[in-house]
């Protein structure tokens, strides 16, 4: 498994996204985890950062069809940044700071933005 992990806000550049996407269209079975302010790419409100671009929430929303089931979150960070769970996408799983030691140690790559 690979495990992208996101903890920068978003930008007009999707790359992190963009890698998720083509790791998942060759069966990578890539992980997504947001944490602090990367977890806004999760945000069902977010508007696009740049005229005619596309705002994060969007381009994630379309990952089930990648077989990407899943974004996970920290639930700490989650608090801290006083956001809803009912705000984010809804294949948003939340998960503690000991899921995520698991996650990374169970991971055969990480890379993180």
């Amino acid at each position: 498994m690979t495990l992208i992990i996101l903890k920068t806000a978003p930008t007009p550049d999707l790359e992190p996204v963009e890698l998720l996407l083509a790791l998942a269209a060759f069966e990578q079975n890539p992980k997504l985890l947001l944490l602090g302010p990367g977890i806004y790419h999760a945000n069902r409100l977010q508007q696009e950062k740049k005229p005619q671009g596309k705002a994060a929430a969007k381009v994630l929303s379309v990952l089930p069809m990648y077989d990407c089931e899943e974004i996970l979150i920290s639930q700490s960070d989650l608090a801290q940044l006083s956001l809803e769970v009912e705000d984010l996408q809804a294949f948003c799983r939340l998960v503690t700071d000991d899921e995520i030691k698991q996650l990374i140690q169970q991971s055969k790559h990480c890379v993180t933005f």
